[in-house]
């Protein structure tokens, strides 16, 4: 977001779209294997592959390779921004339904006005967190997404002493590689002193790897015991 805030006039709120693709730009461009390769034995009568050289000691290119990296570079390029799973969920639901607490100091909402729907650029204060939080608790608002930032020291589930005593669906999204990280922020919904415990769902795309580390997780839960748990594919939502 800062990066394509750079060459545009300052200003409080910003018609913009921020996605990953240039990441992954970069990537084909500079990091895709396009060198050929040669087949060879070596003293030990084991068949293997090196790289390939010219007599002038240059790089041999395979065109075919090369012909797959531009195809996929031109539909990369070609196709509609598409934001982080944060931003997602933000411009989804709104800020009026949706609360937010993170370490962003900025966010990326859809905003309708006389020009019509756009996405702006929207400061968030220091005391933002504590107000979305409590605004979940008391019902204000109805969807809480919280981050790391948001994973420890607070208390998000239905307590007795709070207004806002339903039953929380508590979708575990983009873990990542820390299994006791994920278990404190899922023990934010799941306290002492509450009316009913909550519905964990941790969602997963169709990569093995996150698969088996959300398996971990689902392990560590089972073991703390009474904990109502289902793993989703992406594709079933």
């Amino acid at each position: 977001m800062e990066n394509r805030r750079k060459p545009a006039p300052p200003a409080a709120t910003l018609d913009i779209n921020c996605d990953c693709k240039e990441y992954v730009l970069d990537y084909l461009l500079y990091s895709f294997p396009t060198q050929l390769h040669e087949s060879f034995t070596d003293g030990d009568g084991n068949l293997t592959s090196r790289p390939a050289y010219d007599d002038n000691g240059n790089v041999v290119q395979c065109r075919e390779a090369i012909e797959r990296r531009d195809r996929l570079i031109e539909q990369l390029a070609s196709m509609e921004p598409v934001q982080g799973a944060l931003d997602q969920i933000v411009q989804r639901f709104g800020t009026d339904m949706l609360a937010e607490v993170t370490g962003r100091s900025r966010r990326i909402v859809r905003k309708v006005d006389a020009n019509g729907d756009r996405l702006a650029v929207e400061n968030r204060p220091a005391h933002a967190n504590l107000a979305e939080a409590q605004a979940f608790m008391e019902d204000r608002k109805q969807i809480l997404v919280f981050s790391d930032a948001g994973g420890t020291g607070r208390s998000y589930h239905a307590d007795l002493g709070s207004r806002n005593q339903r039953l929380r669906h508590h979708y575990l999204l983009e873990a990542g590689w820390k299994a006791d990280t994920a278990i404190q922020g899922l023990g934010r919904t799941n306290r002492t002193n509450q009316a009913q415990p909550p519905l964990f769902r941790p969602v997963a795309t169709n990569v093995q790897a996150e698969k088996r580390f959300l398996s971990t997780i689902a392990r560590r839960l089972d073991t703390l015991g009474a904990i109502r748990l289902s793993i989703l594919s992406i594709d079933a939502l």
